[in-house]
């Protein structure tokens, strides 16, 4: 960054429909594996924050649950989240697939979305053919009253140098809200639940990892490396026997993946990982448990 050069800083919102790609792409806007990422849909619960430098401007991305129409509490609070999200950040980036074009969600959300900062985001454009791309961008901009449309693929990274330098045009001139190198907002311990859950998504089938969820019970440094003691929720009996696999097969092969991306996304080389599989019942209805898991 040169001397001369006016700083500039904000909160971005990355916000749209489930599985658009918003935690691919803030993977990609960082140049590192912060949120997790799963090809199904709701991966993401909690809204993550990673801040990215880009030249004189810091820029501090939050990435929301997908917007959907929820059936019980937890999606409830999701959805609500990812609102809250979108309403106070400086500038909005809406995500739409290029491979599922115009949905629902954009249609139900565009009005709240219109008296905000905005850029709609055209994901996955490697998706589809080029010549479909520009019915799509009319379509967009009709939808949210000329908004400008950038196209790009999260997954190669074409287009996303140019999203990051269109945010830091847009920014307002600021100081930087946060120290220099700053990666995210969020500590260990949500880090570590979110790799656990991730290999639940990816490692369990149907409903089940749906069925889920991660409290970390203990995180203790010790000599050699961290000592994590984890519960894993779930809402039967037979969901439990699922995630535990025959001879605990299953459980083992979800802390194995999970500490070794632990280790990675926390940058310590040992870390010594014990899960317990539990159940309670309609917990995905209980606020006080939901208080919980957000604490």
């Amino acid at each position: 960054m040169k001397q001369s050069e006016a700083k500039r800083s904000g909160t971005v919102a990355l916000a749209g429909a489930p599985n658009v790609g918003k935690s691919t792409l803030l993977n990609a806007m960082l140049g590192t594996r912060l949120s997790i990422t799963t090809p199904k849909p709701q991966t993401t619960r909690n809204r993550i924050m990673g801040i990215v430098e880009h030249g004189s401007t810091q820029i501090a991305f939050t990435d929301t649950p997908g917007i959907h129409q929820p059936r019980v509490a937890l999606q409830e609070r999701m959805v609500s989240e990812a609102r809250r999200e979108t309403a106070g950040a400086d500038l909005v980036c809406w995500l739409v697939g290029a491979e599922r074009g115009l949905g629902r969600t954009d249609r139900r959300e565009a009005p709240r979305l219109l008296d905000r900062p905005l850029l709609v985001v055209i994901n996955k454009i490697d998706l589809v053919p080029a010549p479909r791309l520009l019915p799509l961008m009319a379509e967009l901009a009709e939808l949210f009253s000329g908004a400008e449309c950038l196209p790009l693929s999260a997954r190669s990274g074409e287009g996303v140098g140019a999203l990051l330098s269109r945010i830091s045009e847009l920014l307002p001139t600021r100081p930087w809200a946060y120290p220099a190198d700053t990666l995210t907002d969020r500590d260990e311990r949500f880090l570590v639940a979110e790799t656990i859950r991730e290999q639940l998504l990816r490692q369990l089938h149907e409903e089940v990892p749906y069925r889920t969820a991660v409290k970390i019970e203990s995180f203790e440094e010790r000599p050699g490396g961290a000592y994590i003691e984890a519960d894993v929720y779930t809402d039967s009996d037979s969901t439990k026997a699922m995630i535990i696999g025959a001879g605990g097969a299953r459980i083992k092969e979800i802390g194995k993946a999970a500490r070794h991306a632990a280790s990675k996304i926390t940058g310590r080389r040992s870390i010594y990982l014990d899960l317990r599989v539990r159940v309670k019942k309609d917990w995905q209805n209980d606020p006080r448990f939901l208080d919980e898991l957000d604490g």
